[in-house]
C-alpha cells in the first residue's frame, strides 16, 4: 500500500514533468501573426518629396501579417484591415508582399506589391550570414535570442528567433536562424515586426500553393531593371533598393 508520502512524491513528479515538458515543447508547423510598425520619418524624412507628406500625426503605419509554416514551406501574407480604409497615399509608403518560401529546394515566390499593382519575382533564396549574440528577450512569451545580418554598408538588420519553433522561418522570407524569427528589425527601427500571437497548427497543403499559371515572372535583378529603366526619371536608385531590401 503506497503512503500519504508515497502518493505526494507522485503527484508531485507528474506535475513536474507536465511543467518540463511544455516547456521544452516544441513547434514544427504552424501560425504566427506579425504586427509591423513603419516610422515614414525615419524611413524617408531625408527624401525631399515625402518629407512634406508625413507629419508627426502619419508618421508610424501598423499593419498585420500572418506566417503560415512547416517543415519546409513558409507563406507570408498582409492580413486586410478591414476598419481602416484605404488609407489614401499614405498606404503606397509600405509594401505588402506575399512570399511563398520552399526550405528544400531553396526557391522563393513573392507576389510583389508596387502601388496596387503585382508583380512576381520566382527566384533563389539568399543565404544571409548572421552573427548570433547572447542577447536575449521575450517575444509572445518565447525566449528569443538575437542575430544580426550586415545587409550593406549602412544597414543592419536584428533578428530574434526561438528555438522552440524549429523551422528556420520568419517574416518576409528571413530565414537561416537556428528557429523561427520572431522579431526583426532595422538598426534604425524604421521597420520592426514583432509576433503577437503564435499557434501551433497543421496548415492545410493548399495554403503553401503559389498560382502557377502567371505569365510574366521575374527574377530580382530582372525586375529592378525593368523598374529603373521604366520609372527612373522620378524614382531615385536609394527609392528603388528600399522597395527590395526585404526580399
Amino acid at each position: 500500500m503506497i503512503s500519504k508520502a508515497g502518493i505526494k512524491k507522485i503527484v508531485f513528479t507528474g506535475i513536474l514533468f507536465l511543467l518540463t515538458a511544455n516547456t521544452f515543447a516544441q513547434i514544427s508547423s504552424g501560425r504566427i501573426v506579425y504586427e509591423r510598425r513603419t516610422n515614414l520619418k525615419k524611413r524617408y524624412g531625408d527624401n525631399p518629396r515625402m518629407k512634406n507628406m508625413i507629419t508627426e500625426q502619419n508618421k508610424i503605419r501598423t499593419e498585420n501579417f500572418e506566417l503560415f509554416f512547416n517543415d519546409s514551406v513558409s507563406v507570408f501574407k498582409n492580413i486586410p484591415d478591414a476598419g481602416a480604409g484605404d488609407g489614401g497615399f499614405m498606404k503606397m509608403m509600405t509594401t505588402r508582399n506575399t512570399t511563398y518560401q520552399n526550405s528544400n529546394t531553396r526557391q522563393k515566390f513573392i507576389i510583389m506589391d508596387l502601388w496596387g499593382s503585382e508583380a512576381v519575382i520566382k527566384d533563389s533564396v539568399e543565404r544571409k550570414s548572421w552573427k548570433i549574440t547572447e542577447n536575449k528577450r521575450m517575444i509572445s512569451g518565447y525566449n528569443c535570442r538575437k542575430a544580426i545580418w550586415q545587409m550593406n554598408d549602412s544597414t543592419r538588420i536584428y533578428a530574434w528567433y526561438a528555438e522552440e519553433l524549429i523551422p528556420t522561418v520568419g517574416p518576409e522570407g528571413f530565414e537561416g536562424l537556428p528557429g523561427t524569427i520572431l522579431g526583426l528589425a532595422t538598426e534604425d527601427g524604421s521597420v520592426v515586426y514583432f509576433a503577437k500571437e503564435i499557434k501551433a497548427m497543421v496548415p492545410a497543403a493548399a495554403t503553401f500553393q503559389y498560382p502557377d499559371k502567371i505569365k510574366d515572372v521575374y527574377t530580382e535583378e530582372e525586375l529592378k531593371k525593368i523598374l529603373f529603366e521604366r520609372m527612373g526619371q522620378w524614382m531615385k536608385p536609394q527609392d528603388l533598393d528600399a522597395m527590395f531590401q526585404w526580399l
